[in-house]
């Protein structure tokens, strides 16, 4: 016998990832686009179509391990008016409406759940519940994953604003490499649960 609810959980939770890694890069590309930048445009990246930020391994290790990325928005700083400031603003709006927005989200949480208590087979607005819910914990995550300066994280980008230009082309030669031991770490489970136990500290305050 099928499992209903747990098909529709599955779902849910697909549908909950595509959206928060589409709207999480779709931010970068109009944060990027607003100062300038014809990349995103000419490379028909500023669309409603979700599926064009879809990327199979950052969307599967979001759905096994709760973080991972989208297909990053091409941006190039070049067009900026002040490449530093271009370049913090494109890569640091995505994390802080991703944050906000699962601020809000888990607000609304708490008020449906408040009427249904989540009872999915008596009350339809516990799937809503549900997807809100699972919209917040992936909002706050995908906000807290690109914090980590390795690509292709917004943390890479956002971290090289600070080093000089040597450090920064240093950092740029060696960046596969950094990115290769922290894959290892973490499919090795290392990392996590440091990043959850961020993330629990986090949501404590909200």
């Amino acid at each position: 016998m099928i499992d209903i609810q747990g098909v529709i959980t599955t779902v849910i939770k697909i549908v909950s990832i595509l959206l928060v890694l589409y709207v999480f890069e779709i931010t970068k590309a109009i944060s990027s686009t607003v100062q300038g930048d014809t990349m995103p445009k000419e490379k028909g990246m500023l669309t409603p179509n979700i599926f064009k930020y879809f990327e199979p391994i950052g969307f599967l290790l979001t759905f096994f391990y709760g973080y991972g990325w989208g297909q990053p928005a091409p941006v190039s700083s070049r067009f900026y008016k002040n490449k530093k400031t271009g370049t913090l603003i494109t890569h640091l709006t995505p994390i802080i409406v991703s944050f906000i927005l699962s601020v809000v989200l888990s607000i609304a949480v708490n008020i449906i759940n408040n009427k249904t208590g989540y009872d999915t087979e008596v009350n339809a607005l516990g799937y809503l519940g549900l997807f809100l819910l699972l919209l917040s914990q992936y909002f706050l995550r995908i906000a807290v994953f690109n914090l980590i300066p390795i690509p292709p994280m917004c943390g890479y980008e956002i971290l090289k604003c600070f080093l000089s230009p040597n450090a920064a082309f240093r950092y740029g030669q060696n960046a596969h490499l950094i990115q290769m031991a922290f894959l290892f770490l973490w499919f090795f489970g290392l990392i996590t649960p440091m990043l959850d136990s961020f993330i629990n500290i986090i949501t404590s305050f909200i």
